[in-house]
């Protein structure tokens, strides 16, 4: 019985910080962007799915490019950050690659941008020249 609790703990400890990450809910988000209280955002999606359609004020760098583009961020590794997709795929691959670079408090938006699409949320669209 020792041994088995030993090796529970053992692999509870073990798993990574991303089991333990709270998502954001979309009406928490909505409520701080509301109240200019919103966290950092990060939108990984491409720069042309980003064109059609962002929260205001993400940031976006794609998944792929994260780990290069981490300083371009802006932020301290200890502040909040909200990370976010197409459904949220990309966003956990990111905020993985986040914590391994030592960003400690990155977060995922609670279904990602198509969910924040479907609650009828507001949306920022850029012109392709832009």
């Amino acid at each position: 019985m020792r041994t088995f609790r030993v090796s529970l703990v053992f692999a509870l400890v073990s798993l990574p910080l991303a089991v333990w990450a709270q998502d954001v809910s979309r009406d928490q988000l909505a409520g701080r962007m509301a109240s200019h209280d919103a966290p950092a955002l990060l939108d990984v999606r491409t720069p042309a799915e980003y064109r059609e359609g962002h929260l205001a004020e993400a940031l976006n760098i794609p998944v792929d490019d994260v780990a290069a583009r981490s300083g371009a961020l802006g932020i301290k590794r200890d502040q909040e950050l909200v990370v976010y997709c197409k459904s949220g795929k990309r966003a956990a691959r990111a905020r993985d690659t986040l914590q391994s670079l030592g960003y400690t408090n990155v977060h995922l938006l609670e279904g990602s941008a198509d969910a924040w699409r479907a609650d009828g949320r507001p949306l920022v669209h850029e012109s392709p020249d832009h």
